[in-house]
């Protein structure tokens, strides 16, 4: 049986009792029928000896592929996992303990090709752990060993640094020389790496103090470089690095010191494993910092009181942005006792230190299984390949679905079904399939079976696709789903923003024959054909009447908005804005339609367009030539085709300098506010979010104003605070009652 299929049977197993209990010999028999004795009257506690033993040996080739080969098959929470499993199962039959077990003994991960040194203080692992119960459990444990022992209560506090993702590394430096770097190995011995330790620039090979010291730090590939080297790899039909610790330990083992430097490695210390002091003039002893001897530290450390801080700390979302930020990785934070007298005090396992925990991040990057793939067909006739995955957690989001794009990206990532892949996702960007893992890879009858074919017919209206370069498109005018995905992108905020019409309302008239294409978007400001829609369910008087009014307001907006949310091939917001810009600033006229479709059809003018290529200019060529009926309803229904109003309005989205909502009551419209906003650069959310930066209070403020605070938004309130921040407003809101000044930073 291969470790993949030893994996998942072990994995299978586990989601089915994730309590251990003592099984009856049919519920052992429907998993390990080959364990089974059914002669033996001792056969649970037999069955949990043979699982105990392959649960080892199954985490100790997990622990060579992670450690020593660098090609991990399952994810840092897969192996979590794991390990916990076994800690179960060694707690509730402890008569079971081998010295093998990777709880006792960390084994299987010194390599071979290096040679080998022992570390002179052991390099312990820390349990992770995911979420705050866990943490608030532990401290109650610490609690009651410091007062157990000592009789101590409140003087109990935490350091918390950030956890690095990354290779462990002692660094050892005798009279401030630097003369051995060592993996962490087993925690007892490692690989000598000091030859490719020594091309790490910013590892000084001199301290700035002749000492003797022993650090802990660790090594890593900075993400842009690591960005870089992935490229590389997939265009040479490597495997691409499936996170900063495979990136930064496949390079730090190359046995070309040279190629080792090419890849661009940082290092940072953070623990000091022996020495660290120096006699002062009057025999004290005197600690010395890192900083003091020249070793490279990231400048980020809190401290938590009291254990509630420390959860705060820990939940706090925009610590994990702020660490996302950077060119390196972080997998979560590090929670160490302080004073460092307790830490002795408490003590340590032979695996891990008691006084300190991991508290891990939501996991940026998971394996998971390709259970299946869909199609589905989009605004711009493209037909999508989707992969239904098996259900997993990414970054605090249940994942089930990810795009594969088109059948180049699924053959140049060789994506069959039933795969396992790693999927990554990082901060509010959409998921995306990293690599396969073929050691996984499901071994079926035959390749016809798992290769993604591509699809013969559109899966909205069953008509003959057809292929043109790289994709699959359904040509159909009338294909349901597309028409409801151009509806939707022509109402969404960065189109012509019109409120109240969301995906199901959408499709409903669709279905309905409300609507059969954009242009019918403003027949629902018409009282027959709101008479119709208010007997829909779920559609009151107010609503349809709301409704009615955002369509009636939307006839206004600038005509960048249209261009945008008319779908025409390549044209999205920053190409529809330097259009309209660049009429404007050739002083060409476009105060209606037949301006607009004579302007559009000017090859010249449209390829002087900062940006806009050939193809863009052959779309948009053709779609007004195509689409003149479409255009005319439009401006029948009186929507803005002048594309001199409302230019001062309009969005760069390349200068926006913050993003910013407002509430409560002004003496002039929010409207006004935000438009002068936007002139200046700022980009407007209509309800404050957790990325938002600023917040505008007026008078008599609701619930957006706490929502503003429960996310520590920047906030200005009353006229004085405002005007200061925002001097430009001052001609709008100069008339705003005077108020005490309160200027508030979350």
């Amino acid at each position: 049986m291969s470790l993949n299929e030893e994996t998942k049977k072990i994995q299978t197993f586990i989601k089915a009792h994730p309590q251990i209990a003592s099984l009856s010999e049919k519920e052992v028999s429907v998993f390990y029928p080959a364990m089974l004795d059914k002669g033996d009257v001792e056969v649970s506690l037999n069955f949990w000896r043979l699982f105990y033993v392959r649960l080892i040996d199954c985490i100790v080739d997990h622990n060579h592929l992670y450690y020593v080969d660098n090609k991990p098959i399952i994810s840092d929470k897969e192996y979590d996992e794991l390990f916990d499993y076994l800690k179960k199962i060694e707690a509730h039959f402890p008569q079971l303990i081998s010295s093998n077990s990777p709880t006792q003994w960390l084994i299987g991960q010194v390599s071979e090709w290096f040679k080998q040194a022992p570390h002179e203080v052991k390099l312990a692992s820390l349990e992770n752990t995911y979420n705050a119960e866990d943490i608030k459990e532990r401290n109650q444990r610490i609690v009651k060993i410091v007062k157990d022992v000592k009789n101590v209560n409140n003087e109990i506090s935490y350091r918390i640094e950030p956890k690095f993702d990354g290779l462990s590394v002692e660094l050892v430096y005798e009279k401030g020389k630097l003369v051995q770097a060592i993996t962490r190995g087993d925690g007892l011995v490692g690989d000598d790496i000091t030859s490719n330790v020594k091309t790490i620039k910013s590892i000084p090979h001199t301290l700035k103090m002749p000492i003797d010291i022993g650090v802990r730090g660790e090594i890593m590939m900075p993400k842009s470089v690591r960005k870089d080297i992935n490229k590389e790899r997939e265009e040479n039909g490597e495997t691409p690095f499936a996170n900063t610790r495979n990136a930064a330990a496949g390079s730090i083992k190359l046995l070309d010191s040279g190629e080792v430097a090419r890849r661009k490695l940082v290092c940072f210390v953070y623990d000091v494993l022996r020495h660290g002091e120096r006699e002062t003039d009057n025999g004290t002893r005197e600690w010395i910092s890192f900083e003091a001897l020249g070793l490279p530290v990231f400048d980020w450390v809190r401290t938590g009181k009291n254990i509630d801080e420390v959860v705060a700390l820990c939940e706090d979302e925009k610590i994990q942005a702020m660490l996302e930020k950077e060119d390196i990785d972080f997998d979560g934070l590090v929670i160490k006792v302080e004073p460092q007298s307790l830490r002795d005090l408490i003590g340590s396992t032979d695996h891990h230190p008691r006084w300190a925990v991991a508290y891990k991040f939501p996991a940026q990057i998971v394996a998971t299984q390709v259970m299946s793939v869909d199609f589905q067909v989009g605004r711009t006739w493209i037909i999508t390949p989707v992969a239904n995955l098996e259900p997993v957690e990414l970054s605090g989001v249940t994942i089930k679905r990810v795009s594969l794009h088109n059948f180049d990206f699924i053959n140049s990532k060789d994506i069959r079904l039933h795969d396992r892949v790693w999927l990554q996702r990082s901060g509010e960007v959409i998921p995306y399939i990293v690599s396969v893992i073929k050691d996984r890879r499901w071994t079926g009858n035959g390749e016809r079976e798992t290769t993604i074919q591509p699809p013969q017919k559109c899966p909205s209206c069953g008509e003959e696709v057809s292929h043109e370069d790289i994709h699959y498109y359904c040509r159909n005018p009338h294909c349901p789903t597309q028409i409801k995905e151009k509806i939707i992108h022509f109402v969404s905020k960065n189109c012509m923003d019109i409120e109240g019409i969301g995906d199901s309302t959408v499709a409903l008239l669709v279905e309905q024959w409300i609507i059969k294409d954009v242009s019918d978007i403003y027949t629902l400001s018409d009282p027959k054909v709101q008479f119709q829609v208010v007997r829909f369910p779920w559609f009151a008087d107010k609503k349809v009447s709301e409704i009615g009014k955002q369509v009636e307001a939307s006839k206004k907006q600038p005509l960048w908005r249209l261009l945008n949310g008319l779908g025409i091939p390549g044209v999205g917001k920053k190409t529809a804005i330097d259009v309209i810009k660049a009429v404007n600033s050739e002083k060409l006229t476009v105060n209606n339609l037949e301006d607009l479709i004579k302007v559009m059809g000017n090859e010249e003018f449209l390829r002087s367009v900062y940006g806009v290529g050939e193809k863009i200019v052959e779309g948009i060529i053709h779609f007004m030539k195509h689409n003149k009926a479409l255009l005319r309803r439009l401006e029948a229904y009186g929507v803005n085709f002048d594309a001199s109003k409302y230019v001062e309005g309009m969005l760069d989205e390349e200068n926006t300098k913050w993003s910013f909502s407002i509430t409560g009551t002004f003496p002039v419209s929010r409207e006004m506010i935000v438009q002068e906003m936007q002139k200046n650069w700022y980009l407007f959310h209509d309800s404050p979010t957790k990325i938002t930066d600023l917040m505008l209070i007026g008078e008599a403020a609701g619930s957006k104003k706490k929502k503003a605070e429960s996310f520590w938004l920047k906030i200005y309130e009353w006229r004085d605070a405002v005007l200061h921040a925002f001097p430009f407003l001052t001609h709008i809101i100069s008339e705003i009652s005077s108020k005490p000044k309160a200027q508030s930073l979350f």
